[in-house]
């Protein structure tokens, strides 16, 4: 992926702020383009770290163990600069496995703090207005960032990386487009074979088996399976088979792993013998996503696309409530983001956006609903990026 450096320093100069240090393994991607691999699997703060000017003829300086420096500058290609810090790993040079050249080492072993403070200070924003991620970093990181640089002003920029990654680069709509295709395959997989008698893990291990077989994007999936009245709480897969007159409720999604992007897509399936009440409610909920994705068009205030389904849905069903009607989805860990599909959120659409428009009902201890699909803003309308999976049977 393309490092969307310069966005991140843009914004930073429009919220005046003289740098950052990036700490999430999600924002340094975001920044550079790519992951650290034991930063992303352990997701420690300082294991991979990178500070960010707001100037533009300042050069974003990296910092990251030894044992992946080399992986760095070879994804860097000369952008961006690399530190390493020491750890365990004890690298050798060949000279001393095969000679058994004697290499001086240093008398102090450099901390990935120990860097972070050359590097935050070569770049001349030790006493500067620094934004920091506040929603991510742990209490005890953050007090030490404190006591490293006691002149600095801190802001929490976690809301910023959210704003950015809202609307999405070309390159990016391209990445949802390669997974969003793999989660269609596997929700029209599913959809093939599911029927009464069918059970929760039967539905999962096709999907899975599906993505996967895809080969796009080295995707792995997430799945939330639920039948009759397991649908109206929220719970993983389980024993559960479908029975006569259930609501099958899928809400699945595909993961670029390393590289962090991530969807979301549900489906209900009313199988034969169900309530008709429960088909008119799964008819009312269809309709009013279907007129969501109608209207939807850059300039639109996002608090009217929410009103179109929820007024609709409620029109109907009084006692309907729902908070929103979907949700940005970008890079995670959580699957939904700013901005929400709700009644106050008064931010236009933009192209660029990719968007989870859903509309759920839950029913408690009986039955669950959620018609949610992946919608991409474009300059004239939007488009349905998860069309091929039926709603219904």
């Amino acid at each position: 992926m393309q490092p969307k450096e310069s966005r991140i320093k843009e914004l930073l100069r429009r919220h005046g702020l003289d740098g950052a240090i990036v700490s999430s393994p999600e924002n340094f991607h975001y920044v550079t383009g790519f992951g650290g691999h034991q930063h992303t699997v352990s997701r420690q703060p300082g294991f991979s770290v990178a500070v960010v000017s707001a100037r533009e003829d300042v050069p974003t300086q990296l910092t990251t163990m030894d044992f992946e420096v080399p992986t760095f500058e070879k994804k860097s290609a000369g952008r961006f600069i690399v530190r390493k810090y020491d750890t365990w790993v004890g690298l050798k040079t060949w000279d001393e496995i095969a000679n058994g050249a004697v290499v001086p080492a240093p008398d102090v072993m450099e901390s990935s703090m120990d860097v972070l403070k050359k590097m935050v200070k070569d770049m001349d924003l030790a006493d500067k207005k620094l934004g920091l991620e506040l929603d991510y970093l742990p209490l005890g990181y953050y007090n030490g960032l404190c006591q490293a640089f006691p002149d600095a002003v801190w802001e929490n920029i976690s809301d910023l990386f959210v704003f950015a990654r809202s609307v999405k680069t070309p390159e990016e709509i391209e990445m949802f487009r390669t997974l969003c295709r793999a989660a269609d395959a596997g929700f029209t997989a599913v959809s093939q074979m599911v029927k009464v008698g069918v059970s929760e893990q039967d539905m999962v291990r096709t999907f899975r088996e599906t993505v996967i077989a895809t080969g796009k994007a080295a995707p792995s999936a997430w799945s939330m399976f639920s039948t009759g009245e397991s649908g109206s709480r929220l719970t993983i897969p389980g024993d559960a088979v479908v029975q006569k007159g259930d609501v099958v409720k899928f809400d699945a999604g595909v993961n670029a792993e390393f590289d962090f992007y991530t969807t979301d897509t549900s489906r209900s399936w009313v199988m034969d013998g169900a309530d008709p009440a429960l088909c008119k409610l799964k008819d009312r909920l269809y309709e009013g996503q279907r007129r969501m994705i109608a209207a939807a068009r850059p300039g639109l205030p996002i608090n009217e696309l929410y009103h179109i389904a929820y007024d609709y849905v409620k029109e109907a069903f009084p006692s309907y409530r729902r908070g929103h009607q979907g949700h940005s989805i970008s890079m995670g860990p959580a699957t939904a983001e700013a901005p929400y599909i709700n009644a106050s959120t008064t931010r236009p659409l933009e192209a660029g956006m990719v968007l989870a428009m859903e509309v759920p009902c839950y029913i408690s201890g009986i039955q669950g609903f959620n018609i949610e699909d992946m919608v991409l803003i474009t300059e004239d309308g939007c488009e349905v990026l998860t069309p091929n999976t039926p709603h219904y049977l």
